[in-house]
């Protein structure tokens, strides 16, 4: 199995590819579609599927375009469908009058909650991580996790946006992602990878 990625957007946004042997899954499209289109392109295998940690706006803003050129599933938290149709939920109203646009998506997902799930070739452990934003999920491969904005490179999702709670994050960090391989890399929305021992001494955990 093989993880690359894409720093894409306007807040620098984590978007993730991952490969097996034939099959593509792309998580997160943050953002300038036409790059992700590119790098699709380029690695040549097909896409099935879409996978979102969560629906805040910077990692939704190039969905539409993609599920333009792929018609493929798009899986998210039964929590955060609406997110996707309200920019309020979503946070891009927040920062309208910082320049940023309004963000939606017409997408119709499949809903993911915690459990094992298996999509064409690929195994995966759904973690539910909420506190960064309710219906947060974290994807547990066999050699990596990608965790959304849950947990950082010494650092940890904010909890200031809508429904965002600061013990429900913490609570998700030590029950659900320390409960992983210590050395499991972990591969967060923003920012670069961490594992789970590297954390143990996180400034926003201690």
């Amino acid at each position: 199995m093989k993880l690359s990625y894409l720093t894409l957007g306007y807040v620098d946004t984590n978007t993730y590819f991952v490969e097996n042997d034939s099959e593509l899954l792309l998580v997160d499209p943050a953002g300038e579609a036409n790059r992700i289109l590119d790098k699709i392109t380029s690695i040549n295998k097909t896409l099935i599927g879409i996978l979102l940690t969560h629906a805040h706006f910077d990692h939704i803003a190039a969905l539409d375009d993609i599920l333009a050129r792929y018609n493929v599933p798009v899986y998210i938290h039964p929590e955060e469908v609406d997110f996707l149709t309200d920019p309020h939920k979503n946070g891009s109203a927040k920062f309208s009058g910082h320049g940023l646009p309004i963000i939606t998506s017409q997408a119709q997902p499949k809903t993911l909650n915690e459990g094992a799930f298996q999509l064409g070739k690929f195994e995966i452990k759904v973690l539910h991580t909420p506190g960064h934003s309710p219906g947060s999920l974290s994807y547990v491969f066999d050699d990596f996790a990608i965790v959304g904005d849950t947990l950082f490179n010494n650092g940890i999702g904010r909890t200031d946006l809508y429904l965002g709670d600061y013990e429900t994050l913490i609570d998700s960090i030590q029950d659900k992602l320390f409960d992983l391989d210590d050395t499991l890399p972990l591969y967060p929305g923003h920012g670069p990878s961490t594992t789970v021992e590297d954390e143990y001494m996180n400034p926003f955990l201690t």
